[in-house]
């Protein structure tokens, strides 16, 4: 008898969680141009996605490091999409904000494909 064990480190919850922010800041960078609309709903979704991942679900899992990392970034781009849509501070923290969201979003397929591959060994 071989026992498998998984090597997910997320809940469903959180990993829903962390699809819609990553979905959201890829949007955001992909599909739309700076001062639209979507662009700056898409900016909030993705920062609320994170925090509630920071505050709300941190009774059931222990946030990864990189998280607070990510939520910075996010935070910091917001803001200054907000003061200064097109000056060069949301420019440059857009750039830095990208090289963030790639890794991010890397992390998330990555994560989603371990779970995936676990499931067929079983």
């Amino acid at each position: 008898m071989v026992m498998h064990i998984s090597n997910s480190l997320w809940t469903a919850p959180v990993r829903a969680f962390h699809w819609l922010a990553a979905t959201s800041l890829a949007g955001a960078a992909i599909l739309t141009s700076q001062g639209d609309v979507v662009h700056v709903t898409l900016g909030w979704i993705a920062l609320g996605a994170l925090l509630f991942q920071l505050i709300g679900l941190r009774k059931t899992s222990a946030p990864n490091p990189a998280l607070y990392l990510v939520t910075v970034g996010v935070i910091i781009l917001n803001l200054s999409g907000l003061l200064a849509p097109h000056g060069t501070t949301h420019t440059g923290a857009t750039l830095v904000a990208l090289v963030l969201a790639a890794f991010y979003c890397a992390t998330v397929l990555f994560e989603s494909l371990q779970r995936l591959t676990d499931r067929t060994h079983v």
